[in-house]
């Protein structure tokens, strides 16, 4: 697996560096690198931090070990298809659409952007403000503000860098204002659209936590605003979370098992 430092360009010896951390997660070192690439321990270093000062790879236990960056992961997770997640997702959409009689949903992140991935409705009606694919304002639906409260500045950033419609009288899209809002979802678990893209409609929507508490996803449920926000309130959001646990296992199941499927998993 060494190659000379002369034979290698630098983006290929990143690339190496990289496959090792993928290869061994949380346990490579800066000295495991060093040998097993063959280089000084002072281009080990500097190529480590270069991945970890791109988002590629991060450190931990006081910069002794090395894994796969978050910027990576999601570059990862936005290249997969709809297919998998689908598959592990629709039998728990319907079990909730079929408890609750409402419009389910579970939206991902892709990039900065956060989109529909499926949704299940019991009323036709319903139905086409959340078809697979439309994209979810991230200052204003529900199942967006769950996931975007739980990353880094930096995507923050590149979300607000997009276009902002305000497309009610309730739409708020000031950068002080979104990130209150992402706040509040962190503090109480849950966010909400309160007329904020229909002034007729109201959705409620739960993070979705992987085994290693990243989120990707989110699980939202919408529908007519007086129906949405009443009394049922804390169970319905009750039903969502069960639902959001269930779905964090068989998804971080399905991440691992895809990783398995790739060519470098393979290889390794």
């Amino acid at each position: 697996m060494a190659t000379s430092d002369k034979a290698a360009g630098p983006l290929d010896r990143y690339m190496q560096v990289l496959e090792l951390v993928a290869t061994f997660p949380g346990a490579l070192t800066l000295a495991d690198v060093s040998s097993l690439l063959d280089l000084p321990k002072t281009s080990a270093h500097r190529l480590l931090k270069g991945l970890v000062r791109a988002g590629l790879a991060k450190d931990n236990v006081g910069g002794r070990a090395y894994q796969l960056g978050d910027r990576l992961l999601r570059l990862l997770h936005a290249t997969a298809d709809d297919g998998w997640i689908t598959a592990l997702a629709r039998g728990h959409l319907q079990q909730l659409t079929d408890a609750t009689s409402e419009t389910c949903y579970l939206t991902r992140l892709i990039g900065a952007r956060v989109v529909v991935a499926i949704s299940m409705s019991p009323d036709v009606r319903w139905r086409s403000y959340v078809q697979p694919g439309i994209e979810m304002p991230v200052h204003a639906a529900a199942t967006a503000k769950a996931i975007i409260a739980y990353q880094s500045e930096a995507v923050l950033a590149e979300a607000m860098s997009a276009d902002l419609p305000i497309l009610t009288a309730n739409t708020r899209s000031d950068r002080d204002w979104v990130e209150q809002e992402l706040a509040a979802v962190r503090n109480r678990g849950y966010a909400t659209c309160i007329g904020e893209i229909d002034e007729g409609l109201a959705a409620i929507a739960v993070p979705i936590f992987l085994s290693d508490r990243r989120v990707f996803h989110a699980l939202g449920m919408t529908g007519p605003l007086q129906r949405i926000m009443n009394e049922q309130l804390p169970d319905r959001l009750t039903a969502l979370r069960n639902v959001a646990e269930a779905l964090g296992r068989a998804l971080s199941i399905g991440e691992k098992l895809r990783s398995r499927d790739t060519p470098q998993a393979a290889e390794a």
